[in-house]
Protein backbone atom coordinates (compact mmCIF):
# COMPACT_ATOMS: atom_id res chain seq x y z
CA UNK A 1 0.00 0.00 0.00
CA UNK A 2 1.55 3.48 -0.71
CA UNK A 3 1.50 5.93 2.31
CA UNK A 4 1.61 9.32 0.60
CA UNK A 5 2.28 11.00 4.22
CA UNK A 6 5.73 10.73 3.87
CA UNK A 7 6.33 10.82 0.28
CA UNK A 8 8.44 13.61 -1.43
CA UNK A 9 8.59 14.93 -5.01
CA UNK A 10 11.72 14.91 -6.37
CA UNK A 11 11.66 15.95 -9.49
CA UNK A 12 9.23 16.53 -12.72
CA UNK A 13 9.65 13.62 -15.13
CA UNK A 14 7.83 15.21 -18.43
CA UNK A 15 4.61 16.89 -19.19
CA UNK A 16 2.40 15.83 -22.10
CA UNK A 17 -0.76 17.02 -23.71
CA UNK A 18 -3.28 15.76 -25.86
CA UNK A 19 -6.24 17.41 -27.66
CA UNK A 20 -9.88 16.28 -27.17
CA UNK A 21 -9.40 13.78 -30.23
CA UNK A 22 -6.71 12.19 -27.45
CA UNK A 23 -3.82 12.95 -30.14
CA UNK A 24 -0.59 13.71 -28.86
CA UNK A 25 0.19 17.49 -29.14
CA UNK A 26 3.46 17.61 -27.29
CA UNK A 27 5.74 15.85 -25.01
CA UNK A 28 8.36 18.38 -22.49
CA UNK A 29 10.34 16.43 -20.59
CA UNK A 30 14.11 18.31 -20.26
CA UNK A 31 12.05 20.15 -17.20
CA UNK A 32 14.49 22.53 -15.49
CA UNK A 33 12.11 23.25 -12.48
CA UNK A 34 7.58 23.25 -12.21
CA UNK A 35 5.07 24.41 -9.65
CA UNK A 36 1.58 23.52 -9.17
CA UNK A 37 -0.21 26.06 -7.36
CA UNK A 38 -3.43 26.12 -5.70
CA UNK A 39 -5.42 29.18 -4.47
CA UNK A 40 -8.72 29.59 -2.73
CA UNK A 41 -10.50 33.08 -1.67
CA UNK A 42 -11.70 33.63 1.75
CA UNK A 43 -14.36 36.22 2.85
CA UNK A 44 -14.67 36.34 6.73
CA UNK A 45 -18.36 36.73 8.10
CA UNK A 46 -18.47 38.90 10.98
CA UNK A 47 -20.97 39.15 13.62
CA UNK A 48 -21.47 41.95 16.84
CA UNK A 49 -18.54 44.25 17.16
CA UNK A 50 -16.75 42.60 14.25
CA UNK A 51 -16.41 39.13 15.20
CA UNK A 52 -15.27 36.84 13.37
CA UNK A 53 -18.42 34.20 13.30
CA UNK A 54 -17.02 32.09 10.29
CA UNK A 55 -15.62 32.07 6.49
CA UNK A 56 -17.20 31.89 3.24
CA UNK A 57 -14.54 29.96 0.72
CA UNK A 58 -14.98 30.24 -2.92
CA UNK A 59 -12.99 30.24 -6.04
CA UNK A 60 -10.59 27.35 -5.91
CA UNK A 61 -7.63 28.02 -8.93
CA UNK A 62 -4.83 26.01 -10.05
CA UNK A 63 -2.13 27.11 -12.29
CA UNK A 64 0.65 24.96 -13.17
CA UNK A 65 4.03 26.46 -14.25
CA UNK A 66 7.25 24.72 -15.74
CA UNK A 67 10.58 25.99 -17.58
CA UNK A 68 12.36 23.55 -20.09
CA UNK A 69 15.38 23.49 -20.98
CA UNK A 70 14.74 22.98 -24.96
CA UNK A 71 11.87 24.98 -27.25
CA UNK A 72 9.13 22.41 -27.78
CA UNK A 73 7.28 23.29 -30.74
CA UNK A 74 3.89 21.73 -29.54
CA UNK A 75 3.99 23.67 -26.42
CA UNK A 76 4.81 26.83 -28.40
CA UNK A 77 1.25 25.93 -30.83
CA UNK A 78 -0.45 25.15 -27.98
CA UNK A 79 0.44 28.93 -26.68
CA UNK A 80 -0.20 30.75 -29.81
CA UNK A 81 -3.43 28.34 -30.74
CA UNK A 82 -2.02 27.24 -34.03
CA UNK A 83 -0.42 23.54 -34.78
CA UNK A 84 2.88 23.06 -36.67
CA UNK A 85 2.92 22.75 -39.53
CA UNK A 86 5.40 20.90 -42.15
CA UNK A 87 6.22 21.63 -46.07
CA UNK A 88 7.70 23.92 -48.13
CA UNK A 89 8.09 27.46 -46.93
CA UNK A 90 10.00 30.67 -47.90
CA UNK A 91 12.82 32.47 -45.75
CA UNK A 92 15.32 34.83 -46.32
CA UNK A 93 19.14 34.84 -46.66
CA UNK A 94 22.00 36.98 -46.34
CA UNK A 95 24.65 36.39 -49.21
CA UNK A 96 27.99 38.41 -49.52
CA UNK A 97 29.60 37.64 -52.98
CA UNK A 98 32.60 38.41 -53.83
CA UNK A 99 32.77 39.78 -58.11
CA UNK A 100 35.31 37.99 -60.31
CA UNK A 101 35.51 38.06 -63.98
CA UNK A 102 32.45 40.22 -64.15
CA UNK A 103 30.31 37.45 -62.07
CA UNK A 104 29.71 35.74 -59.14
CA UNK A 105 27.04 33.22 -57.79
CA UNK A 106 25.23 32.96 -54.67
CA UNK A 107 25.24 30.17 -52.05
CA UNK A 108 21.37 29.45 -52.33
CA UNK A 109 19.09 29.28 -55.23
CA UNK A 110 16.99 33.02 -55.00
CA UNK A 111 13.28 32.16 -55.85
CA UNK A 112 10.66 34.52 -56.71
CA UNK A 113 9.16 36.45 -59.94
CA UNK A 114 11.17 35.30 -62.92
CA UNK A 115 13.26 37.74 -63.98
CA UNK A 116 13.07 39.81 -60.16
CA UNK A 117 14.66 36.64 -57.75
CA UNK A 118 16.79 39.35 -56.15
CA UNK A 119 15.95 42.75 -57.09
CA UNK A 120 18.36 44.71 -55.65
CA UNK A 121 22.22 44.02 -54.68
CA UNK A 122 24.14 46.67 -52.73
CA UNK A 123 27.93 47.42 -53.15
CA UNK A 124 30.07 47.03 -50.07
CA UNK A 125 31.76 50.25 -48.93
CA UNK A 126 35.62 49.35 -47.50
CA UNK A 127 34.47 50.03 -43.82
CA UNK A 128 31.87 47.45 -44.49
CA UNK A 129 28.65 49.14 -44.84
CA UNK A 130 26.09 49.38 -47.50
CA UNK A 131 26.54 51.39 -50.57
CA UNK A 132 25.22 51.86 -53.85
CA UNK A 133 22.59 49.14 -55.58
CA UNK A 134 21.83 47.92 -58.23
CA UNK A 135 19.11 46.56 -60.17
CA UNK A 136 18.29 43.51 -61.48
CA UNK A 137 17.62 43.12 -65.18
CA UNK A 138 15.58 40.63 -67.24
CA UNK A 139 18.37 40.65 -70.24
CA UNK A 140 21.96 42.01 -70.85
CA UNK A 141 22.66 44.05 -68.16
CA UNK A 142 23.58 48.00 -68.50
CA UNK A 143 25.52 50.39 -66.13
CA UNK A 144 23.96 50.02 -62.66
CA UNK A 145 22.32 46.41 -63.20
CA UNK A 146 22.81 43.26 -63.60
CA UNK A 147 21.38 39.49 -64.42
CA UNK A 148 20.54 36.71 -62.38
CA UNK A 149 20.30 32.89 -63.74
CA UNK A 150 18.78 30.48 -60.89
CA UNK A 151 19.78 27.50 -62.86
CA UNK A 152 23.36 28.09 -62.29
CA UNK A 153 23.00 30.62 -59.26
CA UNK A 154 25.17 33.14 -61.37
CA UNK A 155 25.01 36.72 -61.43
CA UNK A 156 26.28 38.77 -64.60
CA UNK A 157 27.57 42.20 -64.25
CA UNK A 158 28.17 44.72 -66.80
CA UNK A 159 31.69 44.27 -68.73
CA UNK A 160 34.12 45.75 -66.56
CA UNK A 161 32.02 47.67 -64.26
CA UNK A 162 32.90 45.90 -61.32
CA UNK A 163 36.58 45.01 -60.07
CA UNK A 164 37.52 41.49 -59.40
CA UNK A 165 37.46 41.15 -55.66
CA UNK A 166 34.67 43.74 -55.03
CA UNK A 167 31.93 42.36 -52.40
CA UNK A 168 28.28 42.92 -53.08
CA UNK A 169 25.58 42.15 -50.60
CA UNK A 170 22.26 40.12 -51.68
CA UNK A 171 19.17 39.11 -49.48
CA UNK A 172 16.47 37.06 -51.22
CA UNK A 173 14.63 34.16 -50.66
CA UNK A 174 15.08 30.36 -50.78
CA UNK A 175 12.94 27.53 -50.55
CA UNK A 176 13.53 25.31 -47.86
CA UNK A 177 12.04 22.28 -45.90
CA UNK A 178 10.73 23.53 -42.84
CA UNK A 179 8.22 23.64 -39.94
CA UNK A 180 6.32 26.45 -38.96
CA UNK A 181 4.70 27.74 -36.22
CA UNK A 182 2.40 30.42 -36.61
CA UNK A 183 1.05 33.35 -34.10
CA UNK A 184 -2.38 34.81 -35.47
CA UNK A 185 -3.63 37.72 -34.02
CA UNK A 186 -7.29 36.17 -34.04
CA UNK A 187 -6.30 32.84 -33.27
CA UNK A 188 -5.76 32.10 -29.25
CA UNK A 189 -4.15 29.63 -26.70
CA UNK A 190 -5.48 26.34 -26.28
CA UNK A 191 -7.11 23.89 -23.58
CA UNK A 192 -5.70 20.82 -23.33
CA UNK A 193 -5.70 17.61 -21.29
CA UNK A 194 -2.24 17.66 -19.29
CA UNK A 195 -0.17 14.75 -17.46
CA UNK A 196 2.46 15.93 -14.99
CA UNK A 197 4.92 12.83 -14.23
CA UNK A 198 6.45 13.17 -11.25
CA UNK A 199 9.00 10.93 -9.35
CA UNK A 200 8.50 10.61 -5.67
CA UNK A 201 10.56 9.29 -2.38
CA UNK A 202 9.54 8.16 1.37
CA UNK A 203 11.36 8.14 4.09
CA UNK A 204 12.55 4.58 3.42
CA UNK A 205 14.22 5.82 0.41
CA UNK A 206 11.80 3.92 -1.87
CA UNK A 207 11.11 5.37 -4.84
CA UNK A 208 7.26 6.11 -6.18
CA UNK A 209 5.67 7.39 -9.95
CA UNK A 210 3.70 9.92 -9.20
CA UNK A 211 0.67 11.62 -11.99
CA UNK A 212 -0.87 14.83 -11.84
CA UNK A 213 -4.11 15.10 -14.12
CA UNK A 214 -5.27 17.88 -15.41
CA UNK A 215 -8.79 17.22 -17.69
CA UNK A 216 -8.85 20.80 -18.70
CA UNK A 217 -5.24 22.96 -18.95
CA UNK A 218 -6.15 26.33 -20.66
CA UNK A 219 -2.84 27.77 -21.45
CA UNK A 220 -1.65 31.40 -21.34
CA UNK A 221 -1.09 32.96 -24.79
CA UNK A 222 1.72 35.30 -22.62
CA UNK A 223 5.39 34.08 -23.00
CA UNK A 224 8.74 35.33 -23.78
CA UNK A 225 11.88 33.54 -25.83
CA UNK A 226 14.25 35.38 -24.47
CA UNK A 227 17.67 34.95 -26.79
CA UNK A 228 20.70 36.07 -25.41
CA UNK A 229 24.04 35.21 -23.77
CA UNK A 230 22.50 32.37 -22.45
CA UNK A 231 20.49 29.48 -23.64
CA UNK A 232 16.79 29.63 -24.71
CA UNK A 233 13.90 28.34 -22.56
CA UNK A 234 10.84 26.98 -22.76
CA UNK A 235 8.32 28.47 -19.87
CA UNK A 236 4.34 27.18 -19.73
CA UNK A 237 1.68 28.56 -17.96
CA UNK A 238 -1.73 27.17 -17.75
CA UNK A 239 -4.63 27.20 -15.40
CA UNK A 240 -6.94 23.81 -14.69
CA UNK A 241 -10.63 24.74 -15.18
CA UNK A 242 -13.05 22.39 -14.01
CA UNK A 243 -16.29 21.47 -15.60
CA UNK A 244 -15.87 20.66 -19.28
CA UNK A 245 -17.86 17.90 -21.53
CA UNK A 246 -17.03 15.01 -18.12
CA UNK A 247 -18.68 17.32 -16.09
CA UNK A 248 -15.92 17.14 -13.58
CA UNK A 249 -15.45 19.47 -10.83
CA UNK A 250 -11.82 18.24 -9.94
CA UNK A 251 -9.06 20.83 -10.58
CA UNK A 252 -6.77 18.21 -10.42
CA UNK A 253 -6.23 14.07 -9.52
CA UNK A 254 -2.89 12.78 -7.99
CA UNK A 255 -1.97 9.14 -8.50
CA UNK A 256 0.94 7.79 -7.26
CA UNK A 257 1.72 4.16 -7.46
Amino acid sequence: MVDVNKLSITQIDQITCFNNANELEFIMDEIQEGSISNTQEKTDITGKGGRKIGSLKKNKAVTVSATNGLLVGGALAAQTGSEVERGSFKVRVTDILTVNNDTSSTTQKAVGTVGAEIGVVYLKNANGSLGSKLTQAASTPKTGEFTYDPATKTLTFPAGELADGTEVAAFYDVEVEAAKISNDSETYSKTLKMYIDVTARDNCDSLYHGQFIIQRADFSGEFDLTIGADPTVHAIQAESLAGGCTGSTNLWDFIVY
